[in-house]
């Protein structure tokens, strides 16, 4: 089997980093997101999510109607995720720690992400 994990790992200084990319960031992803037809009411899987920051920007843009679903493989990342969720009163969608390879779900979705 092979070490998967994320080589910058989990720590809290890590997700740090990764939220300050994500503000930096945050216009070319919503433009991208949009361009490849993100809308509301859709169901997107955003592939390690980190602590979080494409899925909340996916939940605002599917709306209450559409549902986001985030997975990675640290439990680090999704409790952080889980926890600025909460702060931000995001309802359309949750968090799950898995990889990739073992995540399954019955749901069908409408769009893959993965920044």
């Amino acid at each position: 089997m092979t070490d998967n994990r994320y080589i910058l790992g989990s720590s809290p200084a890590e997700l740090g980093r990764l939220r300050l990319q994500a503000a930096i960031l945050r216009p070319i992803t919503e433009r991208l997101l949009r361009e490849a037809g993100v809308r509301e009411g859709m169901r997107v899987l955003d592939l390690g999510c980190g602590p979080g920051d494409v899925s909340f920007l996916a939940a605002e843009m599917v709306g209450p109607s559409g549902w986001v679903i985030g997975i990675d493989q640290a439990p680090e990342a999704i409790a952080s995720a889980r926890d600025r969720a909460r702060e931000k009163g995001i309802k359309n969608g949750d968090f799950e720690v898995t990889s990739i390879e073992a995540f399954s779900s019955l749901a069908r979705f409408d769009a893959v992400v993965g920044r």
